[in-house]
C-alpha cells in the first residue's frame, strides 16, 4: 500500500499524532531530568505539536501528485 494513500485516512494521521505525543512526553518529561517549570513548557510544546502533526500530514497528502 502506498504511504501517501495510507496517510489520507484521518485515523492513521491521529494515530501518528498520539505516538508523537506519547513518545515525546515519555522521553522529555518522564525520563528527562528537567525542573518542574521546564516540564510544563515541554508539555505545552508537545501538545501544540500533537495538534499540528495531523494538519501537517493532511497538507502533505493534499499536495502529493494524483498518481499516488
Amino acid at each position: 500500500m502506498n504511504a501517501v494513500r495510507l496517510l489520507a485516512n484521518p485515523a492513521v494521521r491521529w494515530a501518528i499524532a498520539f505516538l508523537y505525543l506519547g513518545t515525546s512526553l515519555t522521553l522529555l518529561v518522564g525520563l528527562g531530568d528537567l525542573p518542574r517549570a521546564d516540564q510544563i513548557a515541554v508539555t505545552i510544546a508537545c501538545v501544540i505539536g500533537f495538534l499540528v502533526v495531523p494538519i501537517a500530514l493532511k497538507g502533505y497528502v493534499d499536495s502529493a501528485p494524483d498518481r499516488y
